[in-house]
Parts: structure tokens; C-alpha cells; sequence
């Protein structure tokens, strides 16, 4: 019983590690003066946050339930640690998902990061087809129709992608444009 919680505590102090480690890593200061041609779409930083909190309240109450459970409190069982290890895990996924996923533009030159997905890279040509659904969430696809990536309009510089497509004469379609 004891080595468990153990095992679980060492587990939570490397997932605050790594959550650490991510956020430190996707800190870097922006530039209010961002260029036109060379900027990196990506999620809102509020969703990176609420992440961020959802990891946090997950490892606190690991601890508080951890403590519980150590005083042999009848009411705290595995299935309270277990939960709350889960949802900060969940946190942790997102804490990462957010910092990961986003399009990197370099002038004409498209890169896609996703999480657990290579690198794509891609010239602006390359895009068959864009479309906006009801949303407005900009979902791009290659010349053969393959779904490449959705952005959502709250995504940080999603108007300067929108307006790098308008100006290349990349033909957008409003799904839900009445």
C-alpha cells in the first residue's frame, strides 16, 4: 500500500517535471510588431493556461487525497488517486497539445506541427482547397483533398493566415455563407 502511493508521488513529481520543462520551452516572448510573412499560428494562449490549471489542481488534489489516504482517513480510496492523477494527466496532454500543435509561415512556406504527427512542410501552392466552416475555423486541404489541418478562429494570428490565403488568390469557400 505504501509503495504505491510512493510509486504515485514519484509519478506526479515527474509529470510536474515535464509540465514544467513544456511550459518553459513554449515560453518565448512575441513581438507585438509581428511580421506578415513570418509568424506561427497557434492555439490560444488561454487554452494553454486553462490547461496549465487543470494539471495543477489534478496534482494538489493527488496530494491532498495522498495525504488522506496515508492517515488511513476510510473515506479516501484508490479511486480517488487514480481520478486525480487522470485528470491532471489530462491537463498535462493539453499543456502539451497546446504548446506543440500550431503552422509556423515563413513567406510562402507552410510548416505543420501536430502533436504525435512528423513536421509537414509545405509551399502555399500546395493547398487545393480551403474552407471555412460555420465556425469560422479555417480548415486547409492538399490538391488531392486530403485534409491537412483545422485552425480555429480564436487561434493567435489566424487573420494574418487568413489573409496570407486571400492574398495569394487561394479560392476559400464558406461552407455556411448564406
Amino acid at each position: 500500500m505504501i509503495e504505491t502511493i510512493i510509486r504515485y508521488i514519484i509519478i506526479v513529481i515527474v509529470l510536474g517535471v515535464i509540465g514544467e520543462v513544456i511550459s518553459h520551452l513554449s515560453s518565448k516572448t512575441t513581438d507585438e510588431n509581428i511580421s506578415t510573412t513570418h509568424y506561427r499560428v497557434k492555439a490560444p494562449s488561454v487554452l494553454k493556461y486553462a490547461c496549465m490549471s487543470q494539471f495543477i489542481l489534478g496534482l494538489v488534489m493527488f496530494l491532498v487525497f495522498s495525504c488522506f489516504y496515508l492517515k488511513g482517513n476510510e473515506t479516501v480510496e484508490m479511486g480517488h488517486l487514480y481520478v486525480s492523477s487522470i485528470f491532471g494527466a489530462i491537463g498535462l496532454y493539453g499543456v502539451a497539445w497546446a504548446s506543440i500543435w500550431g503552422v509556423q509561415v515563413d513567406d510562402s512556406q507552410l510548416e505543420i506541427h501536430r502533436i504525435f504527427h512528423t513536421k509537414k512542410v509545405l509551399c502555399i501552392t500546395d493547398i487545393g482547397q480551403v474552407i471555412i466552416d460555420k465556425k469560422e475555423a479555417i480548415i486547409l486541404y492538399d490538391k488531392m483533398g486530403k485534409k491537412l489541418i483545422k485552425i480555429d478562429a480564436l487561434s493567435d494570428n489566424y487573420d494574418h493566415l487568413l489573409n496570407l490565403l486571400k492574398s495569394q488568390n487561394i479560392e476559400i469557400s464558406n461552407k455556411y455563407l448564406k
